[in-house]
């Protein structure tokens, strides 16, 4: 590259952590971006013009986290039904009848500002209650309205022992996956099917799921393993794991982004199974936490040919938004069960929320690493930030004690979602005030005024 070559800007003066084939950190480095794509990183100063000049001094310069399983509308049911209710009435899947596109549209853009401060550019989406038949719309416009990328796993179930009006038809779904993929499939979206829990799917329906991703070349989603009560269901179902399940049907494969896999959800010939058939595991380590289960064995299966990505899940599972904490989590938890206290590393927990997401998703050769060639999706994050310092193990600081680390800049494609802290493609204070007037009417409509408030036990007194 030469000074004559045109360059949209340049970043440069930063520590650059690459992600690529070698691992690459650049101590300086610089970032040249052009017409969207990351043109040439390389290390010390470039000796480039640019027609945008960002100066990196003092911060660390990531590729955009990928974030590989959430639900972004949850947010609107945060906390509402986080641990025993005093009354058992309450229901997620009752509060939920009121999930119309509108309110939809303002949970998901809660979600994606969230993620934006955490660094994130891509997440995957598992959308899956559609009692309002556009609702899965309402994600998808606030995924664009965000500039952020999203694989979007259009959820259903279709299983006997589901009643109206959870229950969905396989046909009416695909009809839904076609509509869907012709109004949004991008650069930016990419939907993808997703029958949500194999025991609440019947096998038809999941082979045509399947079907229609791979004649895409898509990657699909299904939650396999959640926990110690689903196995034992598929077992009283299918006399089997809901892994061993899948490859009855002939769709267990690297197509597959199978989510949770918990140690308490496996029978432990299924750990083979999903190194053999090389499937992408999705690894949300608040939700094993929460749920009182017992994390996958995620560096046995990637030996034996599994890739395991992390995922935050949604807010409805974990609360939040914070993908940093779901690394310090996943390497921490492997160590307690197993009483290894120096089992992983930070870098592979980064791996896990970079390349390797990316690669799960099936979007490896777009993003997840700053590469020439690659998007221009950027995060940098300020060094001095009092919980990062001293910073000599940059790598593990950002792992280990970054659960409060906040994005400065987030570039999608070159262009700035969020610029010194701030977004700039949302108001975020009427994006605060849309999903709080979101809850407290599907609270209302729901019936669970008085139910639900400042807390699940305690009294509340008012003036």
């Amino acid at each position: 590259m030469t000074e004559r070559t045109a360059i949209d800007l340049l970043i440069e003066g930063g520590t650059v952590i690459t992600m690529d084939a070698d691992r690459c950190i650049y101590d300086l480095g610089y970032v040249v971006i052009r017409d969207g794509k990351i043109a040439a990183v390389g290390a010390g100063a470039s000796g480039l013009a640019a027609v945008d000049r960002f100066d990196a001094t003092g911060m660390v310069i990531l590729p955009g986290l990928v974030n590989a399983h959430n639900h972004l509308d949850q947010c609107v049911y945060r906390s509402c039904f986080d641990g025993p209710q005093p009354d058992e009435s309450l229901s997620f899947w009752h509060m939920a009848l009121g999930l119309t596109r509108e309110r939809a549209q303002a949970a998901a853009s809660l979600s994606l500002l969230d993620l934006a401060h955490y660094g994130v550019t891509t997440t995957q989406e598992s959308h899956f209650t559609h009692y309002h038949s556009d609702s899965t719309d309402g994600v998808c416009d606030a995924i664009l309205d965000s500039g952020m990328r999203a694989v979007v796993g259009r959820g259903f179930s279709d299983g006997p022992q589901l009643p109206e009006p959870y229950r969905e038809w396989s046909s009416d779904v695909i009809d839904d996956l076609n509509r869907l993929e012709k109004a949004y499939d991008s650069q930016y979206i990419t939907i993808c099917s997703e029958p949500s829990v194999s025991i609440r799917c019947t096998p038809e329906a999941i082979t045509a799921m399947y079907d229609w991703t791979v004649d895409r070349g898509k990657r699909w989603h299904m939650h396999l393993g959640h926990h110690s009560l689903e196995l034992a269901d598929a077992m009283e179902m299918w006399g089997m794991g809901t892994v061993q399940y899948a490859e009855s049907l002939g769709v267990l494969g690297p197509e597959l982004v199978a989510v949770h896999c918990t140690r308490s959800g496996l029978l432990d010939q299924e750990i083979g199974l999903l190194g053999e058939y090389q499937v992408n595991v999705a690894h949300c380590p608040s939700l094993v936490m929460r749920a009182g289960s017992v994390p996958p064995p995620i560096w046995e299966l990637e030996k034996l040919g599994a890739r395991v990505v992390i995922g935050v899940d949604g807010s409805n599972s974990n609360n939040g938004q914070n993908i940093w904490e779901a690394m310090k989590w996943a390497v921490y938890l492997q160590r307690s069960v197993t009483g290894d206290r120096y089992l992983g590393s930070a870098e592979q927990a980064l791996e896990m929320t970079t390349i390797k997401a990316a690669q799960a998703l099936g979007m490896g050769h777009r993003v997840g690493s700053l590469e020439p060639g690659k998007e221009a999706d950027v995060a940098l994050f300020r060094r001095d930030q009092f919980h990062l310092v001293p910073d000599a193990m940059l790598v593990s600081n950002l792992v280990y004690s970054g659960i409060s680390t906040r994005a400065d800049t987030v570039l999608v494609g070159g262009k700035a979602i969020l610029r010194g802290g701030r977004s700039t493609v949302f108001d975020e204070n009427e994006v605060v005030a849309r999903v709080r007037e979101a809850q407290a009417s599907m609270i209302e409509e729901a019936g669970y005024r008085g139910k639900i408030g400042l807390s699940a036990v305690w009294p509340v007194v008012t003036s």
